[in-house]
């Protein structure tokens, strides 16, 4: 959640004054300094705003339809912790690989990782089994 700040200063001088920003001007005090009732009011708004970013690649050949190979690189979110992690992912039709790596970006630690040949890669995404 992001912050607020506000500030009242004179108009004609600037000199900082500690007043509600929401007072109308005929219930003004006149300015210490100057006199004059005439104010700035400025408000400042803080926020956090994280950007994340996934890339995907696939190469295909001219005479086939499925590519031979993809590449996926970036921010994912895990679904049994909710929490963003960094995922890489290469499915080689080629050379038969399947490599999958979800590694916690704030600690490194991964949190999994899948090597195997693509033709044994069955029962995971939409191939799993339903209850």
């Amino acid at each position: 959640m992001g912050e607020t700040s506000t500030s009242v200063r004179c108009g004609k001088c600037g000199q900082e004054l500690s007043e509600p920003t929401s007072l109308q001007p005929e219930e003004r005090c006149p300015c210490p300094s100057c006199g004059s009732t005439s104010r700035n009011i400025a408000v400042s708004i803080t926020e956090t705003v994280v950007v994340r970013s996934k890339l995907g690649m696939k190469g295909s050949h001219t005479d086939s339809r499925k590519p031979f190979i993809e590449v996926v690189s970036g921010g994912d979110l895990h679904r049994k912790s909710g929490r963003w992690m960094k995922l890489e992912r290469v499915i080689d039709r080629e050379k038969d690989q399947y490599k999958e790596k979800v590694t916690n970006p704030q600690t490194g630690e991964i949190v999994h990782r899948c090597e195997e040949l693509l033709s044994e890669h069955r029962g995971h995404g939409s191939a799993r089994k339903r209850t």
